[in-house]
């Protein structure tokens, strides 16, 4: 059975709040980072805000779809979200 609107809005807020996590525990590891590496890891950091950002935005998009833009407004969230995660992943696979 596929969630509700309000319980995929309700999912869609939860991972923005997990993203804002996963970036606040970035931003306190790059404290730790060589010089040499930081402009680099700090580049990759403003990438996933901007993301983020951008899941912010869709967040509003999807509280003011209608039926007939919800599927759509739906699609490219799910689109977004993958994104984040690809982003995310090969940026901690690359800082380890």
């Amino acid at each position: 059975m596929l969630p509700s609107r309000d319980e995929y809005i309700a999912t869609m807020k939860a991972q923005l709040d997990e993203w804002s996590a996963n970036i606040a525990a970035l931003e306190e590891k790059g404290n730790e980072i060589k010089a040499d590496a930081r402009v680099k890891y700090q580049e990759h950091l403003v990438a996933l805000r901007a993301q983020r950002a951008e899941g912010e935005k869709k967040l509003d998009e999807m509280l003011a779809a209608t039926e007939s833009t919800w599927d759509q407004v739906k699609l490219e969230s799910d689109n977004l979200w993958a994104a984040f995660k690809d982003s995310y992943q090969a940026f901690t696979a690359h800082f380890k």
